[in-house]
């Protein structure tokens, strides 16, 4: 594993434990709330890890942080939504699909080589989601359709983000400026939204009044894993091929999976564990084309 791939599985372990609890969050409060006090946890932690290292952003940098914050913004956005109506464990394995647009992307700007055995591994991925999200799927959540327009269209947005970020970093910016560049855009809109849908909150008196259950807590929880997701992840991108970098974060989905069936928020079933394991498989084969 070279110097920058470490940073790569932090940001993917991080990342997995963050959406966890992200995902338990938003179906329990006000997720325009969970996402604003979050994103304001994410980006004191972001500060503070400035102010110790360094924040750069020259002027010529400007204009690709803020259109990769305004493009991370939306495909956020349609993330959260889409963990309304399908499991998070299926999200992590409908996501992992980005790396094969990821490989395209880089086949044609010539990172990697195309070849059968990239197409053999792509059916073996789809077919994955497909014995995953069967009609024999059972979970914890009342799947709809929309859920799947909202994490294909998170996966579009999100897709961009890799080059985005290399062009930044191209013009100047380090890792911490495009993240608090992020922050910038996102924080306004979210308390905009809270105010705006405040009155939508649910009813907390049915939740289970455990220690974990407090939504401030949970919020400091997903800010501080967010803040570190973002910081190695974007490091990763910096250095790194995207392909090689998304290899390495789609394999959230086992982590995910079990961190879903311990939360409560989804069943185990072996027919699922097939479908990851299979899909797995050909994620970690992209790996050695």
């Amino acid at each position: 594993m070279s110097d920058q791939r470490y940073t790569a599985v932090i940001a993917t372990v991080s990342n997995s434990l963050c959406d966890t609890v992200l995902d338990y969050s938003v179906n329990r409060f006000n997720y325009y709330k969970v996402l604003f006090l979050t994103a304001f946890v994410a980006m004191i932690g972001q500060g503070v890890i400035g102010f110790l290292s360094e924040i750069r952003v020259p002027w010529v940098s400007i204009p690709y942080v803020l259109i990769h914050a305004v493009v991370i913004l939306i495909g956020y956005l349609f993330f959260v939504k889409s963990l309304r109506y399908i499991p998070i464990a299926l999200i992590g394995l409908i996501e992992a699909g980005s790396l094969f647009l990821t490989f395209m992307i880089d086949t044609i700007i010539g990172y990697v080589e195309f070849s059968v055995y990239f197409m053999f591994l792509l059916s073996l991925f789809v077919f994955s989601v497909f014995l995953f999200s069967g009609k024999e799927l059972q979970t914890q959540k009342n799947m709809k359709p929309k859920g799947f327009l909202f994490i294909s269209l998170s996966i579009l947005f999100y897709l961009t983000a890799p080059y985005l970020v290399k062009l930044s970093g191209l013009k100047g910016a380090n890792e911490i400026a495009i993240n608090l560049g992020y922050y910038f855009v996102a924080i306004p809109y979210f308390f905009y939204q809270y105010q705006k849908h405040r009155k939508k909150i649910i009813n907390t008196l049915l939740i289970k009044k455990h220690w974990w259950n407090n939504l401030y807590f949970l919020c400091f929880v997903i800010g501080s894993l967010e803040a570190l997701y973002y910081v190695f992840e974007t490091i990763s991108f910096i250095n790194d091929v995207p392909t090689v970098v998304i290899v390495i974060s789609q394999m959230r989905v086992f982590l995910l999976f079990l961190l879903s069936v311990l939360f409560g928020t989804d069943n185990f079933t072996i027919k699922k564990l097939v479908a990851l394991m299979l899909g797995s498989l050909s994620v970690i084969g992209v790996y050695f084309i």
